[in-house]
């Protein structure tokens, strides 16, 4: 290999290292409702979900904490649980309508109901 090509190759090897080396870590987040047909607003971290469909919904989310959070009257976003995302899990969450809406989890870390964390 010709000296130019050489140094123009090592000059790019590092670049391609740091690249490569991008810790794109994802964990899922399967949202049921109870009821299925219930009709209200969910958001994770500030985001409006899509409509649950047959009150099911699978997210692919980064790993870290999330809030999951409801829309109550007026307009107002009510955090109704930290969900706990971990790389390659699956972290299950009930959540039901009643007034005020709540999450039920399959694991949870939080002693009361306000710091409730859900854990894949």
């Amino acid at each position: 290999m010709p000296r130019p090509a050489r140094v123009a190759g090592c000059a790019l090897l590092p670049l391609s290292l740091v690249s490569c080396s991008a810790d794109n870590s994802a964990g899922y987040v399967e949202i049921k409702a109870v009821p299925p047909t219930a009709a209200f607003s969910l958001y994770m971290d500030s985001v409006k979900l899509a409509p649950l469909r047959n009150g099911n919904a699978l997210l692919r989310q980064k790993v870290g904490t999330s809030k999951l959070q409801s829309e109550v009257d007026g307009g107002q976003l009510v955090v109704l649980c930290n969900i706990e995302v971990k790389k390659n899990r699956i972290t299950s969450v009930t959540v039901s309508p009643a007034r005020p809406p709540r999450c039920q989890c399959g694991r949870t870390g939080g002693s009361n109901a306000a710091a409730r964390t859900c854990i894949g």
